[in-house]
């Protein structure tokens, strides 16, 4: 169905002005904080791919409401300066995305939304209404719903007319006359007096309508109600008027002629280069001309007017003329072409090489290229390397010399950019539109696919250029030679060791979750008194707060919420959401790892061999898929009973685990120089009972457990920016007495204190922070007037230095090791790393050597101005 999504362009800017900070401006001085606001709720639209996109406005002459009642919207401040200096720039956007505008005097937007949303309704259009003003409300219908900002400029909510029903108690239909009883303050409509939301609700599912209530005044049984209506029918009847969308507005529109949406891209870009919307620019360049990158036909048309150079070579001479090539080469870029995605299913069809720009080679008998690819005298450049370099190891190749990855670059200069993928970056970098595999794919023994295969290695090779430059100017250059590329080939080899899981193991733990499963399913109907779908929100809900009458939590666009946070918060009172909690988490850990790790196995190795991601997470910590180890439950019994499925493929061999003790609040102490953390961290003693004594004055021996569990929130607490709204809610404890607790412990440790304050002046100067190793989180709603978003811009600019830099040392930590083992040509595997724990296959001959060398490189790879400590685990499995 063809859909049409009108936009009231005064509401949206007006609240995109008030959700961000007017310290926005362009380097010639124009506030652009409305306009960008509004681009971004703009584009958050066109995500969604509308056939037909236009936009009403308001104009300054009076309406026909102002000349029946001169005191509408009397009491609404005037439009600042500072917005209404951004309304020409407004326009020229709408107009750059060839947006059609509508406006008449006389009237306002909402009626023009209204008369269009109609005429679309009847032409079978399905119509979204954005706006913040639920005055559009009323216009909802089958066809017609309202997408409303909440707040800010990114939370949204779909209304339609269920929604309207659940959450004000009236039909759409109904709004006006709901209007016109309770009047609405933001327009200046008065409305009956005394009569407020409760009673107008009352009234009107009883008679209906405003008309029908003013028509049985008799009938109503409160004689307040009765005496303010009959008393202020007159005023009733104005407000509804006033409140009314009007629907017949004489605007000249043809709903079957209004144009496709489908934005030029080369007509929005200089508008957002000449609002310095640079982050914008960067991310659209890739769509920039999309009207001629639709077919293949196109793409391979536009690389052949490069003049571009690039050779298939399928003969043993010309392949040795090449080696000869790139053994005198300062580097070159490599990218193999595979059948599958999973490297130990991959066949390798052939590799692309470059070492010039626009000159690439694909050669389809790879193997003669071993001896150069495993020469590690010659730099080997690759986007996503990792990958080529299982794929050539499968197939008996050791791709040496790896020093940069395009992929890897990308994500350090920007680590909050949504993708990384080749093709991405080269149409944002070259203004290189890229074949797909997909589309290349289609005969891959074509000269097509031998050009997409070039066209790789080419693009991967001039990116290094671009990025080598943007690393160095970034003082990221360090981070990234030192830290992330002797990383890839740790992870490679990692990747490749993969880890032994116990199937049969698995298969128990199964076979005893469902049992357990069915008993609390047992339970919890009994305790219900019915029997449903445990796994249906419609059906809990109904039965939780209808059945049993248990108190909503908070409510969803379906209807109360049974959700994990709102049954958490019933836990402690009601049996029902303490089982129901259990049953979940059973069930979650069974459908997400315990039935789906023995799937995983690799026939070939019988191990499972997860993918370590560099490019993942803003703080710099690795991620792990397929699957992610970094989820596996390492707490509670459940958690042990999954560990012990990890264990050593043979007897010859035992787990090794070596896990940094309080790894963040060292790097804190270590960050802020505090005098007392050093002191208690010097002292090896307890850091949370020490902060326990400190805050509450007593002696440490005289520290209860609760005490220390708070203090343990507070130090947690403070590494990841808590509030004391967050704290008073994790220790369950008043906000006041969450503050007095805080104001305490920055009262003891004014050096943490201090190194905040610091910090967080220096990231709105910034614009970013950086941890210990230079490591950048940008942060562009440090600034925002939008309180949510302010604070969240906080907690990150204090957490990111901390757990990026802890990020940071076990990295370091993981390539001494290696470097170690490889040396000393040891048998022991690194397998695993999660958070802040390293995961060893250790040869028992080998145990002692290895447990000091791996306690000692953990330790001393990185000196901090306090101690680090390692805690050493061994055994049969990881349990």
């Amino acid at each position: 169905m063809p859909n049409l999504v009108i936009i009231d362009g005064n509401s949206l800017v007006y609240r995109a002005f008030f959700a961000l900070p007017d310290t926005m401006k362009t380097s010639k001085g124009l506030i652009t904080n409305a306009l960008y606001g509004f681009t971004m709720m703009l584009l958050k639209i066109i995500e969604e791919s509308p056939d037909h996109i236009i936009v009403a406005f308001d104009l300054p002459a009076p309406t026909f409401r102002h000349k029946e009642y001169k005191l509408y919207k009397a009491t609404r401040e005037k439009a600042p300066d500072k917005l209404i200096e951004q309304f020409p720039m407004l326009r020229q956007i709408v107009s750059s995305f060839d947006i059609p505008i509508f406006e008449l005097e006389g009237y306002e937007a909402d009626d023009i939304i209204g008369t269009i949303a109609r005429k679309a309704e009847k032409e079978g259009l399905k119509v979204e209404i954005l706006t913040g003003d639920l005055d559009a409300l009323q216009l909802v219908t089958n066809l017609i719903s309202v997408v409303s900002t909440k707040k800010g400029i990114t939370d949204i909510i779909h209304y339609d007319a269920g929604l309207v029903m659940e959450r004000f108690g009236i039909k759409p239909c109904q709004v006006a006359d709901y209007k016109g009883l309770k009047g609405d303050t933001s327009d200046n409509i008065p409305g009956v007096p005394g009569i407020g939301e409760k009673t107008a609700v009352e009234l009107l599912k009883e008679f209906g309508t405003l008309e029908n209530v003013l028509a049985n005044i008799d009938k109503i049984k409160k004689n307040k109600v009765k005496e303010t209506l009959s008393a202020n029918k007159d005023m009733a009847i104005l407000s509804k008027r006033l409140a009314t969308i009007v629907q017949d507005v004489p605007i000249d529109i043809i709903i079957n002629k209004l144009p496709k949406f489908n934005p030029n891209w080369d007509k929005i870009l200089p508008v957002f280069e000449n609002l310095e919307f640079k982050t914008l620019v960067n991310r659209f360049k890739g769509k920039a001309d999309k009207d001629t990158l639709l077919t293949t036909e196109k793409k391979i048309e536009m690389l052949e007017h490069l003049n571009l150079d690039y050779k298939i070579i399928d003969n043993e001479k010309d392949i040795k003329q090449l080696v000869d090539k790139l053994k005198t080469c300062r580097g070159f870029a490599v990218d193999t072409e595979t059948t599958s995605l999973n490297t130990f299913e991959a066949d390798l069809l052939g590799i692309s090489i470059c070492f010039e720009e626009n000159s690439a080679y694909y050669i389809k008998a790879p193997k003669i290229l071993k001896e150069i690819l495993e020469d590690e005298t010659i730099p080997k450049y690759g986007h996503n390397i990792k990958y080529d370099a299982k794929v050539l190891a499968n197939h008996g190749i050791n791709l040496a010399g790896i020093t940069f990855d395009t992929m890897i670059a990308a994500y350090l200069l920007d680590p909050t950019e949504q993708k990384y993928n080749l093709k991405f970056m080269g149409k944002r970098y070259l203004d290189r539109d890229m074949l797909t595999y997909e589309e290349a794919s289609k005969d891959i023994n074509s000269e097509d696919f031998g050009k997409y295969a070039c066209s790789d290695a080419d693009v991967t090779f001039q990116l290094k250029k671009i990025f080598d430059k943007s690393l160095k100017e970034k003082n990221l250059f360090d981070l990234f030679s030192k830290i992330e590329m002797p990383l890839v080939s740790v992870l490679i080899q990692m990747e490749l060791n993969g880890v032994y899981v116990d199937s049969n193991k698995l298969n128990l733990l199964s076979s005893d979750l469902e049992i357990k499963m069915k008993r609390l399913e047992t339970d919890l109907y009994v305790i219900c008194g019915c029997q449903f779908n445990l796994n249906s929100p419609k059906q809990l809900a109904d039965v939780l707060f209808n059945r049993l009458k248990l108190p909503i939590g908070k409510r969803t666009k379906t209807g109360p919420s049974t959700d994990a946070t709102v049954l958490e918060k019933l836990a402690p009172k009601f049996e029902v959401a303490r089982k129901l909690l259990e049953y979940r988490t059973y069930s979650k850990v069974k459908s997400t790892y315990i039935d789906v790790l023995p799937t995983l196995v690799n026939k070939r190795t019988g191990r499972i061999h997860t993918s370590f991601n560099q490019t993942i997470t803003a703080t710099g910590r690795l991620s792990s898929s397929e699957p992610n180890m970094q989820n596996i439950p390492l707490k509670g019994d459940l958690g042990r009973q999954i560990r012990k499925t990890f264990a050593a493929q043979n007897n010859d061999f035992v787990i090794l685990s070596a896990d940094y003790s309080q790894i963040e609040l060292r790097v804190l102490a270590h960050l802020s120089c505090d005098p007392e953390l050093i002191a208690a961290f010097e002292a090896e003693k307890d850091i949370h009972r020490a902060t326990a004594a400190e805050v509450y004055g007593v002696a440490e021996e005289l520290v209860t457990d609760d005490m220390r569990g708070f203090a343990k929130a507070v130090n947690f607490g403070i590494i990841y920016g808590m509030s004391e709204y967050g704290l008073a809610k994790q220790i369950g404890v008043s906000r006041e007495e969450a503050r007095i607790f805080i104001d305490k412990y920055f009262s003891k440790h004014t050096g943490v204190k201090n190194y905040i304050d610091k910090l967080l002046l220096k990231a709105r100067e910034n614009g970013f922070v950086t941890t210990m190793m230079g490591r950048r989180r940008y942060l562009p709603q440090i600034d925002s007037l939008n309180r949510n978003e302010r604070e969240f811009s906080e907690r990150i600019a204090v957490n990111t230095p901390i757990q990026g830099s802890a990020a940071d040392i076990i990295k370091a930590a993981m390539i001494e090791i290696s470097s170690k083992l490889t040396v000393h040509n040891s048998m022991t595997k690194m397998t695993l790393q999660v958070h802040d724990e390293l995961v060893f296959e250790v040869h028992k001959d080998e145990l002692e050597q290895i447990k000091s060398m791996v306690e000692y490189s953990m330790i001393n790879t990185v000196k901090l101005n306090v101690p680090l400590k390692v805690d050493i685990n061994i055994g049969d499995s990881w349990g």
